[in-house]
């Protein structure tokens, strides 16, 4: 019993991390910015290789073998836990490397000391990548994913407008 406990200790752990959503500070009423992508699919897939690393331990496969052993029922669905891990442990890593592309592009768009008026110019290479990613990410190519960097984006152009436009003078311009 006590390595039943164990093993669905582990479960909602490892749920926890499987959850995990890019969107989730969107729909916190947060307004991400790109980096916020990239540094959320890095820590996913760190923390993701750190729990495949854990479950190829040998301690946890003595316990999953003593489990079956003893006609546990929570072997099975441990054994499927672990291959979704796979799945978005590869998911997690793959977008990984490919948003690294986009690092400088996005840098020079949350660049402080970037010229607003000359924005546009970041703009041929980000979208170039974010079209590169798009055709050859093999998990990264859906709209529910790109709509969300998009997003990001456009907190950052929308961040940028605000600080070169001064509401209350566009207002005394009439």
């Amino acid at each position: 019993h006590i390595l039943e406990g164990a093993v669905i200790t582990w479960t909602k752990q490892i749920r926890h991390v499987l959850k995990q959503d890019p969107e989730m500070l969107l729909k916190e009423g947060r307004h991400p910015q790109p980096n916020a992508e990239l540094a959320f699919w890095k820590n996913k897939g760190q923390n993701l290789n750190s729990i495949h690393s854990q479950l190829g331990m040998d301690g946890l496969k003595k316990v999953l073998k003593f489990l079956e052993t003893n006609k546990s029922t929570y072997t099975a669905p441990f054994a499927k836990l672990q291959k979704e891990v796979e799945e978005a442990r590869e998911e997690a890593n793959d977008n990984c490397n490919f948003l690294k592309t986009l690092q400088k592009s996005i840098d020079k768009l949350m660049s402080d000391s970037g010229d607003f008026e000359l924005l546009d110019k970041v703009f041929d290479g980000l979208m170039h990548n974010i079209l590169l990613i798009w055709k050859y990410s093999k998990y990264y190519n859906s709209a529910t994913r790109l709509a969300v960097l998009i997003r990001e984006i456009c907190n950052t152009i929308i961040t940028k407008a605000t600080n070169y436009i001064n509401g209350a003078e566009v207002f005394n311009m009439i």
